[in-house]
């Protein structure tokens, strides 16, 4: 059986994994090729493709797991899963995979029924908001955010948007590395955020500051999952200044993903705080994901 012979993600191998992440319709920032490349270091992801499958397996030792292989056709997901499993006991490590969808669920229990069990992965699905909620914050269940946004507005009236180019993006490294001297060195994070900005064109993705009284105060960047949703990567503001995380929130989706119906803004990691402020925005759904192991 072949061996999978996995290598870092490096940004010349974008549009080729990207190949596979179009097949389907997929909403998770998993499924996209910047998201693996700006956390490899921080996951230990690495990928390979044989027999036309891609593949990527992250961790180490024993706390290996992999993505469900990404197969264009059908008939080659069974053997993606049982090249999968003959490196899992290459490693002598049980099977695992992990952010597998509703759909992948349903596709492995329709190939290989009564092999697999299904085990929710809550603290890592991912809050998906329709992106003309989030711009307007309408109704009863958004009224605190709404309010926040209107006590910024009418304080700092004169604040300045900007779209992040080559002319400011030297304003914007220092001002997010601002934030991290003030809240704590965040390491991986802010390698992370460093990638981002060393390869920004060729990830295609689109960012913005906030100045007050020209002082960067927030930053936020993202990209588009697919052609209907957008996905907030960074989004970094000044805690002490009421309703600016709202308003970087909302001039970022106006002026960069308008035309998108979704947003995602990424998983709680179940931190009892985030998934308080997250569910506080009145998501429209979470982006399922499930661990799969064999059957006992």
């Amino acid at each position: 059986m072949a061996i999978i012979d996995f290598k870092p993600f490096r940004i010349e191998d974008k549009a080729l994994i990207d190949s596979y992440f179009r097949v389907h319709h997929y909403e998770q920032i998993d499924c996209t090729f910047n998201t693996l490349f700006l956390w490899q270091k921080a996951h230990g992801t690495s990928w390979d493709i044989v027999d036309d499958i891609l593949f990527v397996k992250a961790g180490e030792g024993k706390d290996t797991f992999f993505l469900p292989p990404f197969a264009k056709r059908e008939e080659d997901f069974v053997h993606g899963l049982d090249l999968i499993h003959a490196e899992y006991d290459r490693m002598g490590i049980d099977f695992r995979l992990k952010s597998a969808s509703r759909w992948v669920t349903e596709q492995i229990e329709r190939l290989c029924p009564g092999k697999y069990d299904f085990i929710e992965d809550r603290d890592n699905e991912e809050y998906v908001y329709l992106t003309k909620n989030m711009i307007t914050l309408p109704g009863k269940k958004l009224r605190m955010k709404k309010n926040h946004l209107n006590s910024f507005l009418r304080q700092y009236s004169d604040y300045q948007y900007e779209s992040i180019t080559k002319d400011n993006m030297e304003d914007a490294k220092e001002g997010i590395h601002d934030w991290f001297v003030r809240h704590g060195d965040i390491e991986e994070e802010e390698e992370a955020m460093q990638l981002c900005f060393d390869h920004w064109d060729e990830l295609g993705v689109r960012g913005a500051i906030i100045r007050i009284y020209g002082k960067v105060e927030a930053f936020t960047n993202g990209d588009l999952v697919n052609e209907r949703m957008a996905h907030i990567i960074f989004e970094k503001a000044n805690p002490n200044i009421r309703g600016l995380y709202q308003a970087i929130n909302r001039d970022f989706l106006i002026h960069e993903f308008a035309d998108t119906e979704f947003v995602n803004r990424e998983e709680d990691l179940g931190v009892p705080g985030l998934r308080e402020a997250k569910m506080g925005y009145n998501p429209d759904h979470l982006t399922e994901k499930f661990d799969v192991i064999l059957k006992k």
